[in-house]
């Protein structure tokens, strides 16, 4: 066993090195580890990891497809294995399972399109807790019931259970028939603390038929920046083929515990995916209508690697500006980041038409202890990023310098908290919009401090239809369209008599509304960089009224 273990330390140690003699090396052990061996958590987790950088990374055919042999008998190894798959419970490692409190959309999926592997585990909440949250989510004639303790909900919803369902599906019934706001249902369901448990039956990747494998002879640390840009190639997708891309993109990220929204709330027609250098591929993902933001437009995207998904985060685009952010799953850290980044943010330019990226502050770790760990400042620096604030701009050039210099200096992690406390930003062209929509948040609550008196209640009040009126919008009570207008209302009712007067402004206002409400976030986009007058509009409130 001792042998194997180091063996398996060994393998991971080279994993991201290449050259004859490392390959060989690579291949020798892949052949001569025994997975009868694998008997802790470290060994299994090591080698685990191990193979999946291997196969995203593989030196040659030999080397990948060992890789994946010896995953495979890995899985089915812990699978036969009770005190390890207990030992790797919450690992999200394939043949393992794992137990959290999901978003409702994610259960709802997981129960639709893995219900062998899913189920119902527990409650963070006790049921008098419950009791009237789920009140509110029920129709108010039906939960008339559990006045005056004539019954509790969970004997109630047992009384009405059908054959095959359980507690799961019932709550989902009763969640999915609600008629209150999407984001509303949600945050309820989150307090409820609905805690579902997983099988990871297999590895999440995508069919070779979404796949192009690339060999490696080298890693690409450094930037590329300058050298000539190679086009990413748009894939046309089947329905199959985007239901595969969100499956992956799901499962990984339910195998990491995490979800974003605009990969939890998107749909098959609303999936973009492009082949990139070197056995990349980027599936970028928007998000269903009743899910979108209302102003600027948060978007997904999920980096694949020979298949294999190795990175994802979400953008925020206004303009043509975009707040990005960068997230590499730790079983790949080491390979090729900066590259990744520089292949992300390209593809957002040229899709999106963007000037300018912005970074919050959390993505470089304020209050995020991974981004710190990972030292993540430096991969944003490393892309052309500064930061904002001139205390941290200045400390950033010191501190760049200083690496340059000291072959073995590491920023502390005292440094890398204070460099997280500043917004940064990438300048591609001086003609950018320079606003986020953090920027119109802060504009909006000048507005109601200094136009209102701080009172929401005449800001609000019938804000939406006066709007819909000046633009001639006749479906405004359709709730996708009600909720644009309501949020657009505040901003553009402080310059209610100059839009009344401005036909072709009034146009393009609807054009994005309708846009926004019902159909493509990118042609919204789109249409939002050539609204010339609108933004200077919001870029004159936002210094009239930022606060």
């Amino acid at each position: 066993m001792v042998k194997t273990n180091t063996a398996v330390v060994k393998l991971f140690s080279i994993r991201n090195q290449y050259g004859k003699e490392a390959s060989l090396q690579k291949i020798h052990l892949l052949r001569h580890i025994s997975i009868k061996d694998i008997k802790t958590k470290t060994a299994a987790q090591t080698l685990y990891a191990a193979l999946l950088f291997l196969q995203a990374y593989p030196d040659n055919k030999t080397v990948y497809r060992l890789a994946g042999a010896l995953s495979a008998l890995l899985k089915k190894h812990i699978s036969e294995n009770p005190v390890l798959q207990y030992k790797l419970y919450n690992s999200g490692i394939a043949g393992t399972a794992l137990c959290a409190a999901f978003g409702f959309e994610i259960v709802k999926w997981l129960r639709k399109t893995h219900a062998a592997e899913t189920r119902f585990d527990s409650f963070e909440k006790d049921n008098a807790s419950i009791m009237p949250l789920i009140s509110v989510v029920m129709p108010k004639a039906e939960s008339e019931i559990f006045q005056d303790g004539n019954a509790t909900w969970h004997d109630w919803l047992k009384k009405l259970k059908m054959p095959g369902e359980d507690m799961l599906d019932q709550l989902i019934a009763v969640f999915n028939s609600s008629d209150i706001r999407p984001e509303v249902k949600d945050e309820l369901w989150n307090t409820i603390g609905i805690s579902t448990e997983i099988d990871i039956t297999s590895q999440a990747c995508l069919p070779q038929s979404l796949t192009k494998i690339f060999y490696h002879r080298s890693l690409i640390r450094k930037t590329t920046t300058g050298k000539p840009v190679l086009k990413a190639v748009e894939v046309k997708l089947t329905k199959t083929g985007a239901e595969h891309i969100i499956d992956c993109s799901r499962m990984i990220l339910v195998q990491h515990l995490r979800e974003i929204d605009p990969i939890s709330f998107t749909a098959a027609t609303l999936i973009s995916y492009y082949h990139l250098p070197r056995g990349f591929s980027i599936a970028l993902m928007e998000m269903v209508p009743e899910r979108r933001h209302p102003v600027d437009s948060y978007l997904g995207y999920m980096v694949f690697k020979n298949g294999l998904p190795v990175a994802y985060a979400g953008s925020w685009i206004l303009f043509d500006s975009g707040r990005i952010g960068l997230n590499v799953f730790p079983g790949y850290r080491g390979g090729e980041t900066r590259y990744i980044f520089e292949q992300v943010l390209q593809l957002h330019a040229n899709v999106y038409r963007l000037k300018r990226f912005s970074v919050d502050p959390y993505q470089v770790g304020k209050d995020n202890p991974d981004g710190i760990h990972s030292g993540a400042f430096w991969v944003y620096y490393h892309a052309g990023f500064r930061p904002i604030d001139k205390k941290q701009y200045e400390l950033a050039a010191t501190e760049d310098a200083r690496i340059k210099a000291e072959k073995n200096y590491r920023s502390p992690a005292g440094t890398l908290k204070t460099l997280a406390e500043s917004r940064l930003e990438l300048i591609i062209n001086n003609k950018a919009f320079r606003f986020d929509a953090t920027d119109m948040s802060r504009a909006f609550a000048g507005i109601i401090k200094k136009k209102y008196d701080g009172d929401r209640v005449p800001a609000a009040k019938d804000a939406a239809i006066k709007l819909a009126r000046i633009l001639q919008i006749k479906n405004y009570s359709d709730a996708n369209m009600y909720y644009v207008l309501q949020n657009w209302a505040v901003f553009l009712l402080c310059k209610q008599k100059e839009l009344a007067q401005d036909p072709p402004l009034k146009k393009t206002l609807k054009t994005l509304f309708t846009l926004k409400a019902t159909g493509s976030e990118e042609a919204y986009i789109k249409a939002l960089q050539k609204a010339v007058d609108l933004r200077k509009l919001l870029e004159e409130l936002i210094k009239m009224y930022a606060i």
